[in-house]
């Protein structure tokens, strides 16, 4: 196997940003062209954007669930950031499918690198958007939730150590994403409506009335740490080692 652009990719990566980059990165001995940016919210145990998105409404548990107010600020900022970063995330997939058939085709090094050079702009771009979204999307969560997410992130996940998903493991997640809100859909309603009818009552009151749904909120806990399995299996062995493990 020829792992000559893994050494330049890693290169490429510190050169682009010293921390938080969204260096293009390889899977085994070619180049990975999707999702070569996703280091700030796969830190957080999201991967991307959109993966992020629907494990903070998933995994958060009952008593921090997102608002109805907040899921639309960070459904809008995710759209606001899919729609800037297009063209760069285009421009990135196409520098790195060059590299990969350069690399494929028994290209050196060099020329390699020189095509990946083209990419050093646009992920120094991609990282500070990605940033921008994480902090935009912490300033809309309550103090309570941003410290949850931050004591369930994966900790020993470190910068640029994540081999990208593939399409096909971006669109397994997704499905498993929307199994776990069709089939929990009568629980989460009936649990959230206790925590919301369960606001401004006495804590007599409060227990009562949770006491009523605790064989739902058991049942979500038990479907999000599955849920979380899940997604973990689709993981390459790989992918797995690196420490980022889905939030939750």
């Amino acid at each position: 196997m020829r792992r000559i652009a893994l050494i330049t990719i890693a290169a490429l990566g510190v050169a682009a940003c010293s921390s938080d980059t969204t260096a293009p990165a390889t899977s085994g001995s070619t180049i990975d062209a999707g999702g070569a940016f996703g280091t700030a919210l796969t830190v957080a145990g999201g991967y991307e954007a959109d993966l992020y998105q629907n494990r903070i409404l998933n995994a958060l548990p009952d008593s921090l669930k997102l608002s109805a107010d907040q899921q639309t600020k960070v459904k809008a900022l995710v759209e606001a950031f899919d729609n800037a970063t297009k063209a760069d995330r285009n421009a990135l997939s196409t520098i790195l499918a060059k590299a990969r058939d350069a690399s494929n085709g028994h290209a050196g090094a060099d020329s390699v690198g020189r095509i990946l050079a083209r990419g050093l702009e646009i992920t120094a771009r991609l990282a500070a958007a990605e940033s921008k979204l994480k902090s935009d999307i912490d300033a809309i969560l309550t103090a309570d939730q941003r410290a949850w997410i931050a004591s369930h992130a994966p900790k020993s996940c470190k910068s640029g150590s994540f081999a990208p998903l593939s399409d096909s493991q971006k669109a397994q997640i997704i499905a498993l994403e929307k199994a776990f809100e069709t089939n929990n859909k009568a629980d989460l309603q009936t649990v959230r409506a206790a925590f919301d009818s369960a606001q401004g009552k006495s804590k007599a009151e409060r227990d009562a009335i949770l006491a009523s749904v605790a064989p739902a909120i058991a049942r979500l806990d038990a479907s999000r740490k599955a849920l979380t399995a899940a997604i973990t299996a689709v993981l390459t062995p790989e992918q797995r080692a690196s420490g980022c493990l889905p939030l939750g």
